[in-house]
């Protein structure tokens, strides 16, 4: 699962590393949640743009519910994303994502060198606005100690062809990246408010807070012995 990334790279890095033009001056965004807009990817003609798109997919009707993320094992046959997969891929920029193994044990994971990574996303255009999903799929190594989905970050090498290749290629792109692609490590509870978003976000909790959480766990362990 993917519910709250990270957006920081520039407008300069954003045009070097995709190949877009971005005219805005656009914000480090620290904790973006469903709902929110960013900027993704799209092939449009013969280049790639940035295009302002709202994270998530509203339903179509009572019975649906609101979507952020598609399973890349059944994107191509769920109705909902069917389309969608043959004819509107994106990229979504991120420069790393949340996530958490406890109610109160976020995580933040980034690519090894820390720089921008592409998400594989769906567009959706409905009344004129454009939403999007990101695709996730199995966590792969040592990510599955947080959580057992992972968003579907492409290699540069995967770029075009999720972008304007066809069906078959895309399907090609369906490949969990591997867990030493990335590090990770825990960070605040107040990533999971979101009215907050600064860089504070990404701080790594000290070993002090990490000994002491540590220490709290250990001692319900011996509770639970002691009256089970």
């Amino acid at each position: 699962m993917c519910g709250r990334f990270t957006s920081t790279a520039s407008p300069e890095e954003l045009m070097r590393h995709f190949g877009v033009t971005i005219l805005e001056n656009l914000r480090p965004r620290w904790n973006v949640a469903p709902s929110q807009q960013v900027h993704v990817i799209q092939q449009t003609g013969l280049h790639p743009e940035a295009v302002a798109a709202t994270w998530g997919l509203p339903p179509a009707s009572s019975k649906q519910s609101f979507l952020i993320n598609a399973r890349m094992e059944t994107v191509a046959e769920k109705p909902t994303f069917r389309d969608a997969f043959i004819h509107h891929r994106c990229l979504v920029p991120a420069t790393g994502w949340y996530e958490w193994s406890a109610p109160k044990q976020p995580w933040h994971i980034q690519l090894r060198d820390g720089g921008p990574m592409a998400m594989a996303g769906l567009s959706f255009r409905r009344g004129g606005k454009v939403n999007f999903v990101i695709l996730t799929s199995a966590a792969d190594g040592d990510l599955k100690q947080i959580h057992k989905r992972q968003p579907l970050v492409l290699p540069r090498t995967s770029w075009q062809p999720w972008l304007c290749g066809g069906v078959a290629e895309a399907h090609n792109c369906l490949q969990a990246t591997p867990a030493g692609s990335f590090n990770w490590y825990r960070v605040g509870a107040s990533v999971g408010r979101v009215a907050e978003d600064h860089p504070g976000l990404v701080t790594p909790l000290d070993e002090r807070t990490l000994a002491g959480e540590a220490s709290v766990s250990a001692n319900d362990k011996v509770q639970g012995d002691l009256f089970s």
